[in-house]
């Protein structure tokens, strides 16, 4: 049986950091297909050099606005989070779905991590780990006090079903 979806979404500035990333994806795959062309202009002669470093650009930039424009606003369509009675409900995936909860009972810890670029646009994640082979989950590009609300009410129900 597949469960609805859950009823929250990330923060919407959560696409800016992911199209980043795959900006900064497509800059270092850019500088590989320069620095290829480079090498094959060195080696090879100049008509084969200008064919890898085209198909190599074309390449990069497909990628590149493929990342940017498209694939954040994917997952942020398909990215869901909500806190249940049963525990945490998590459903994510652009193409293949994984729909995940996360008994409250099984919680062990729950932490938020923020990088440099998750820190540059405002956001964090909540990391939700557990006993279990799957290790736990998480929840990217929250605003730092929905994520300081959620962990507290992590903790909370964690806490009451431990005592239990």
């Amino acid at each position: 049986m597949i469960l609805r979806d859950p009823a929250l979404q990330l923060d919407r500035r959560v696409q800016r950091l992911w199209a980043a990333e795959a900006l900064v994806a497509a800059a270092v795959l850019g500088a590989l297909v320069v620095g290829g062309t480079v090498l094959a202009a060195l080696t090879w002669s100049t008509g084969g050099a200008i064919l890898v470093g085209a198909l190599g650009g074309a390449a990069v930039l497909a990628l590149a606005l493929g990342g940017v424009m498209v694939a954040p606003r994917l997952a942020y369509a398909r990215y869901r989070y909500e806190v249940t009675e049963l525990g945490l409900y998590v459903a994510h995936g652009r193409f293949w779905r994984r729909w995940q909860v996360v008994p409250h009972a099984r919680v062990q810890t729950v932490d938020v991590e923020s990088g440099p670029l998750l820190r540059a646009f405002g956001l964090v994640e909540v990391r939700v780990t557990t006993a279990s082979a799957e290790g736990g989950t998480g929840i990217p590009g929250l605003a730092p006090d929905i994520a300081d609300r959620l962990v507290h009410e992590l903790a909370r129900r964690a806490d009451v079903e431990e005592g239990t």
